[in-house]
């Protein structure tokens, strides 16, 4: 792959990326937890009957760090903008940025992602007539978006990016009581094992609040207050490391430290652990010990290695938020149409992956990329 002069040079493109790779895991996710065996209740409620619980394992995997790494880097992207454009420009960013395009996502995807599960529900149960169920059960009013989906990342990031800013304003005086704790959090963000105490620690007790050994997550209007004090912990993280201007000193051990999480996930997942009280707190520090692994250890990665300009890169990075908004209804509905099939399950998997991944960066390309609604999500023509 050629490299070629940043149209940008000041864009941290390391990080981009990353936030990009971190959506776009998003449909493998969604495309693996349809043909696993657990059960996710009202999350994901269409079930494949010969399903593996490889796919649950990797369901897993993806789920300790993706949104923690995301909202990380999206905290320091929000204080970037904060201090470099601006309270008022920041805030308005966000508002056109993450809330419009929240609110424009869950009216017109809603419906068609209830129309996929109901679709691919009724096919899974046998029924004859599948699209004329799932016809009759949005007639009846499921077409109102009762709750956001896995759009509930962009709710959150602009209530944190609201937050991220308020306390930036309180906090923005240049006295010694603020100039004492930036050196206090530069100090510890820069030294390798203070930082992963500090964030293992923080991130255990809210593990422990929420009562369970895993972060889930919140896709109802009502907020759940420690999942959501939760994310905003990793985003206030992500805040601090452009606070501090930290970036450049998490380079530290990056490969070792994603090997070293994903053998605490297996230990995690395969050792039979009593349950009792005192070993869900042991499970829930080993958790947050992992996951703060993972998001030093991908930062640390991704700053290595790819914080440079690639067209490619570049257009992947353009079109992941718009792949992530409109996948769902198309990764939902895949299941059910090759369900009569007599594939392999993994097949099956590949099939809806693949397809999804496919129409949703073919809709990018032709409808979006250099559309009013490209330059609606991203602010720009994007035009390369």
């Amino acid at each position: 792959m050629i490299n070629v002069k940043p149209p940008n040079p000041e864009r941290i493109y390391a990080l981009d990326a990353l936030r990009a790779l971190m959506m776009l895991l998003g449909i493998i996710l969604h495309a693996g937890i349809t043909y696993g065996v657990g059960d996710y209740a009202t999350f994901w409620p269409i079930k494949d009957k010969n399903g593996s619980i490889l796919f649950d394992v990797f369901v897993a995997l993806i789920h300790h760090f993706r949104m923690p790494v995301f909202f990380v880097v999206a905290g320091y992207f929000g204080a970037h903008m904060f201090y470099k454009k601006g309270a008022a420009k920041m805030l308005s960013n966000r508002f056109r940025r993450i809330l419009l395009p929240f609110l424009v996502g869950v009216l017109l995807v809603y419906p068609l992602a209830i129309f996929a599960f109901e679709y691919t529900g009724a096919v899974f149960a046998g029924d004859i007539s599948p699209l004329q169920t799932s016809w009759n059960q949005m007639k009846s009013g499921k077409f109102l978006p009762l709750n956001v989906l896995h759009l509930w990342f962009l709710y959150f990031l602009f209530l944190y990016s609201f937050g991220g800013w308020l306390i930036a304003n309180i906090l923005k005086k240049d006295n010694t009581l603020n100039t004492q704790a930036r050196k206090i959090f530069a100090y510890v963000l820069q030294n390798f094992w203070l930082r992963l105490v500090c964030l293992t620690v923080l991130f255990s007790l809210c593990l422990y609040w929420i009562g369970a050994p895993y972060l889930t997550t919140n896709n109802s209007w009502q907020i759940d207050l420690p999942i959501f004090i939760t994310y905003f912990l990793f985003f206030e993280v992500g805040w601090i490391i452009y606070k501090t201007d930290s970036l450049a000193k998490l380079k530290d051990y990056p490969i070792t430290q994603i090997v070293t999480a994903t053998l605490l996930f297996f230990l995690l997942i395969f050792v039979p652990w009593p349950d009792t009280a005192a070993w869900l707190f042991v499970r829930e520090f080993i958790s947050a010990l992992l996951c703060s692994l993972y998001v030093f250890g991908f930062i640390g990665l991704f700053i290595t290695k790819f914080n440079y300009y690639s067209k490619q890169f570049n257009y992947i990075m353009n079109a992941a938020y718009w792949v992530y908004i409109i996948h769902l209804p198309v990764v939902a509905f895949f299941p059910g149409l090759v369900f009569p099939l007599e594939w392999p399950v993994f097949v099956k998997f590949m099939v809806t992956l693949l397809t999804t991944t496919g129409i949703c960066f073919v809709s990018y390309h032709f409808f979006v990329r250099n559309t009013f609604i490209g330059k609606f999500l991203t602010g720009k023509n994007i035009g390369r």
